[in-house]
């Protein structure tokens, strides 16, 4: 799988603080499944960090962690404020951009709605740029009016919901509120959002199969969201969401993680 949006660079925001502790979370990413991560620190007022600084975090924590052992690759991102995105010119944003591909990460806010920022989508777009709006079911703004998130998509982005959600680590509300978008075909893609390797750990196969049971699929019918469409992403080419057919399940199926016989 892989994991567009996490918080693996040690010592940048507000995941590990400590190169050891990155590898406990990058040991525990693989032993999830994970097999590329595209770190994605803050990139906001309170952790103005710069391409270059990401950029060798990711350089020196990929050293660490082939000496290591540990089978994961890490591309460069960054999870930008809507505060300071269109603060930044074309060669920050490029640089910031997942894996360089244009497709940038941009935090839906947690409170208040920047009115600007269905028309900034546009702008970016025309600059060459295409948004991917991290947990977009954490926004209170978004849990009150989800057609807000329908705005957004409807003007070209793309929105990625945190496995963890699906589960419940975030409350009630935020549950609803994955399961709600999920049903509208407002998330296209799932990840971790990971910040730890014990609290918010990454992973995203226990979000994957919950969200597979609320709309009737099994859970390898949305892999799409956790490796094709990732996988575009990163490669930067044009990314078509596709739309997941309810497969009949029998009544002992319910809860099912892979097809029988």
């Amino acid at each position: 799988m892989i994991d567009l949006h996490n918080h693996l660079l040690p010592g940048l925001d507000d995941g590990p603080t400590t190169t050891a502790e990155a590898l406990e979370m990058a040991r525990a990413a693989v032993a999830a499944g994970i097999s590329v991560m595209a770190c994605t620190p803050h990139v906001a007022v309170k952790y103005p960090n710069r391409p270059d600084d990401i950029r060798a975090g990711v350089e020196q924590l990929q050293l660490e962690i082939r000496q290591a052992g540990i089978d994961l690759r890490l591309v460069p991102g960054a999870e930008i404020s809507t505060d300071l995105v269109d603060r930044l010119d074309d060669d920050e944003l490029r640089r910031l951009s997942l894996n360089d591909s244009g497709w940038l990460l941009v935090e839906a806010p947690f409170s208040g709605w920047p009115v600007r920022l269905p028309k900034l989508i546009g702008e970016l777009e025309i600059r060459g740029f295409r948004v991917l709006i991290a947990h977009p079911e954490r926004s209170q703004a978004i849990q009150h009016s989800p057609d807000r998130l329908r705005d957004l998509i409807g003007r070209g982005a793309l929105a990625q919901a945190n496995a963890s959600s699906f589960v419940g680590d975030h409350g009630r509300l935020v549950t609803q509120t994955a399961k709600l978008l999920l049903h509208n075909e407002l998330v296209h893609v799932l990840a971790s959002d990971a910040h730890s390797a014990t609290w918010r750990p990454p992973g995203v196969a226990e979000g994957q199969r919950i969200a597979a049971r609320e709309l009737g699929v099994w859970p390898d019918q949305l892999d799409w969201m956790v490796n094709e469409g990732p996988r575009q992403i990163l490669e930067g080419g044009i990314v078509r969401p596709p739309r997941f057919v309810p497969r009949p399940l029998a009544r002992e199926d319910r809860t099912p993680d892979r097809p029988r016989g």
